[in-house]
């Protein structure tokens, strides 16, 4: 296994440095997006960002509530890397989604830092960081994978071999997506049960 995981990272060594690029760059147009906006926009978010705190520190949430959002907007995300892997066009798509991805997480680490200081840091490390630290390499992986696969049966198609492996081919590629899914499981139960008792705790 180890063998086959060095010969996947050596053969698309340049997929996975263009994904990190694109995420990267995501995360600094998120932190300059918020060095930018106008005091209006600055204070809704952070009002906004205040009164969900509070009610964490009040107790009023659903963590079923809480767990159901983060699997649609976590799962969504890799159902649609995984569809575009298929279509052996999504590529750019892919790497737009990657940027999107970055950008959320630098504007949330920014926006946290600049509205709400020293106490924002501390958000960060326990609240957003430690999932993310988990979904980051997941959703990379996906989408070089994805790549992968779509370049995969571009090839074969234009050397006119790809219709008879084809499902196989699918089956094993929604397989490694499955255990993505499983793994980014593990940031799921951590963000909506353990993030929302730490962030009582600074509060």
């Amino acid at each position: 296994m180890t063998t086959s995981l060095n010969e996947h990272l050596q053969q698309n060594f340049w997929l996975y440095v263009i994904s990190l690029f694109c995420v990267f760059t995501g995360i600094v147009l998120g932190i300059y997006a918020v060095k930018y906006m106008n005091n209006v926009e600055n204070s809704d978010l952070l009002s906004y960002f205040t009164n969900f705190n509070q009610n964490i520190s009040n107790g009023g949430f659903k963590y079923s509530n809480i767990i159901s959002d983060i699997i649609k907007n976590n799962i969504s995300i890799i159902l649609a890397v995984w569809f575009l892997g298929l279509t052996m066009v999504g590529i750019p798509i892919i790497l737009i989604i990657d940027v999107i991805k970055g950008f959320t997480l630098g504007f949330t680490i920014s926006f946290i830092v600049k509205g709400l200081g020293t106490k924002g840091i501390g958000i960060i490390l326990i609240g957003i960081l430690p999932q993310n630290i988990i979904y980051i390499p997941c959703i990379i992986i996906a989408s070089v994978v994805a790549m992968e696969f779509s370049l995969s049966i571009l090839r074969e198609k234009m050397n006119k071999q790809w219709v008879s492996s084809i499902w196989m081919k699918i089956t094993s590629y929604s397989f490694i997506f499955i255990l993505i899914a499983v793994l980014m499981g593990v940031g799921f139960l951590l963000e909506a049960y353990a993030t929302p008792n730490l962030i009582k705790i600074i509060i």
